[in-house]
């Protein structure tokens, strides 16, 4: 994790996950005027960049190597209710707080959601949360790349036993180089763009195409198999719950949203083709603590631009700051939750 200095001492940590694929990068690669990761350390904030089990930068092990199958045995879940809490009890022991500001993206909320649907006793360890783009219930995927995936999902997930792959798309140099190549900004519409358009939601004007660069240079970071699994058994059945073996299974209980009792914010896109606002309108529904629901960036912003898009510093990120600031002077004036 990385931890930015010169922070104010009397406000709570923010640690700050990212979404599938992803890693601490994607918080910082905007640059100083841009970025989250450096707009909460400019506030005053202490900032912790998640980099979760199996990415480009968290790959070590007491005593397993990524070259074993026994290393990817894990998906998000064991994410939620493993990593994540060990990631926020580090923190409230170095910087001696019992509670932290949680800000999630896509899987990052994905896991948030889990943690404390899953071990309820971390809601009291999160004063104040933001979700953004939650991939929670993902029954109305509009993606076309996705939705042909899930539907040749059983084939798919078949193959990939077979070839015994058990790690996705794990970075390395040579690849790294391949997709900028692909998606090189002196190439007239680059199929890394119409690639981009088919995944997240067309809105090719919304990003700067040397960011997009930057994020490729990072980005994808690396994951397990079993994190695909169980994200398509999420789309397949509709229904937010543990990995099970066999996606027809029901061995395992839903998570138990009405027990994420910690406050949230939650931002989404309209044009968002992997989270469909009507099924983060029915995760808020079943949330018992929400204090914002709020459709970000207006009627092209979609999933990527959460992290790369041009107007995100003023669509979202100001927000947040605004509600970290805003909850930081009533508990530094008036204590109201300790």
């Amino acid at each position: 994790m990385f931890q930015k200095g010169g922070y104010d001492r009397r406000l709570h940590p923010v640690l700050v996950v990212h979404g599938l694929m992803g890693s601490s990068s994607d918080f910082i690669i905007a640059g100083p005027n841009h970025g989250l990761g450096y707009q909460l350390a400019n506030d005053g904030f202490d900032v912790w960049l998640a980099n979760t089990r199996g990415n480009r930068y968290s790959r070590e092990h007491l005593h397993l190597s990524p070259a074993d199958r026994e290393f990817w045995e894990f998906s998000w879940h064991e994410k939620a209710i493993y990593d994540i809490p060990a990631m926020i009890d580090f923190i409230l022991n170095e910087t001696s707080n019992t509670q932290l500001y949680f800000i999630g993206y896509s899987q990052g909320s994905t896991e948030y959601y889990a943690m404390t649907s899953f071990r309820t006793e971390y809601n009291h360890k999160i004063r104040y949360a933001h979700t953004l783009a939650p991939a929670v219930i993902l029954h109305d995927i509009r993606s076309p790349l996705i939705r042909t995936m899930v539907d040749n999902s059983a084939s798919l997930i078949s193959l990939a036993r077979r070839l015994n792959l058990v790690e996705m798309l794990p970075w390395s140099a040579q690849q790294n180089t391949l997709i900028r190549m692909t998606c090189s900004v002196s190439t007239p519409s680059s199929q890394c763009a119409n690639f981009a358009a088919n995944l997240f939601g067309p809105h090719p004007e919304s990003y700067d195409e040397q960011i997009l660069q930057l994020l490729l240079a990072h980005c994808p970071s690396g994951a397990s198999l079993k994190e695909f699994e169980h994200f398509n058994q999420v789309v397949y059945s509709g229904i937010f719950r543990p990995y099970e073996r066999d996606r027809n299974e029901c061995i395992h209980q839903p998570y138990n949203l009405s027990a994420s009792s910690a406050p949230v914010s939650i931002f989404y896109a309209l044009n968002d083709w992997i989270v469909h606002p009507k099924n983060v309108n029915r995760v808020s529904a079943l949330l018992p603590n929400v204090r914002e629901l709020i459709a970000v960036g207006g009627k092209k912003f979609n999933h990527v631009d959460f992290i790369i898009g041009k107007r995100v510093r003023e669509a979202v990120y100001r927000k947040i700051l605004q509600n970290l600031r805003n909850d930081s002077q009533a508990y530094l004036t008036r204590d109201i939750r300790p």
